[in-house]
């Protein structure tokens, strides 16, 4: 009798952790974040836009969480301080695709140390516009990812929040944004 209530708990606990076993991933949906745009039409109008800018970018901050805001989406915007600007931003772009933000705003404080948070923001289906500075490519020999999109910043913080928004209406559309490199506009990133 002890021998049989032994061997069913132990069947038990083994089928108990056989079901905890499985891959698991930072990212919320393993999928392009180019499939965001193309089959499903965009995303909600009042989706989580993520905004991670600079500690020098506290005016464009107010900028884009008032415009966005004003486009009908829900900004959550995110200003690394001075010190350790780098680790505030991977943080931040990781907690932002946690929260299901649709897409992301990036001016990098330094641009390479966002690679691994970049591609598990693509991984989980997030649209990436980089502000200012293009963002590198993560993997090996070019064939990685980057921002899918680029807004400069020659030009003034109105001028930036405004070229961003439409840019994220864009996408919110599901319409690929307009790209003209003469022209100032987003740049593809591809």
């Amino acid at each position: 009798m002890l021998r049989i209530v032994a061997v069913t708990v132990a069947l038990a606990a083994a089928l108990t952790l056989a079901g905890c076993q499985g891959t698991t991933s930072a990212a919320p949906t393993p999928v392009q974040s180019t499939d965001l745009t193309s089959s499903d039409g965009g995303f909600d109008q009042q989706a989580v836009i993520g905004v991670v800018l600079v500690h020098d970018d506290a005016a464009l901050a107010d900028r884009l969480r008032t415009d966005l805001t004003d486009a009908g989406f829900r900004p959550d915007v995110r200003v690394a301080p001075a010190s350790g600007a780098a680790a505030s931003q991977r943080t931040a772009v990781a907690q932002l695709v946690r929260k299901g933000a649709k897409a992301l705003l990036v001016h990098a404080a330094r641009p390479s140390a966002l690679t691994g948070v970049i591609q598990t923001a693509h991984d989980a289906g997030v649209v990436v516009v980089s502000l200012g500075d293009p963002l590198p490519a993560t993997g090996t020999g070019g064939d990685g990812v980057s921002a899918d999109y680029r807004v400069p910043s020659e030009g003034d913080d109105a001028d930036t929040a405004a070229t961003a928004v439409d840019v994220v209406q864009s996408l919110q559309r599901g319409e690929k944004p307009e790209t003209d490199p003469t022209d100032g506009d987003t740049t593809d990133a591809e």
